[in-house]
């Protein structure tokens, strides 16, 4: 799997809430870290709707072709 083919999908909980798309990797010494996901749209993140979440790599539990699954 490579970097980019994680941007773009969108993350949803266990129980199907969805937590928005990703927009943003954290890697830290060749190691995903963090998926930062939330509003799609640039305007929507650069505006007052700004708040995101932070998802560790650790609660992924699947990632399918256009989703990406947590605990």
């Amino acid at each position: 799997m490579r970097l980019s083919d994680l941007e773009g999908k969108v993350v949803r909980r266990r129980d199907g809430e969805t937590l928005g798309t990703v927009f943003e990797v954290w890697i830290h010494d060749a190691q995903v870290v963090y998926l930062i996901c939330g509003a799609r749209g640039l305007w929507q993140r650069l505006s007052s709707s700004r708040g995101g979440h932070r998802v560790p790599w650790g609660e992924v539990q699947r990632v399918t072709a256009r989703e990406i699954w947590i605990d």
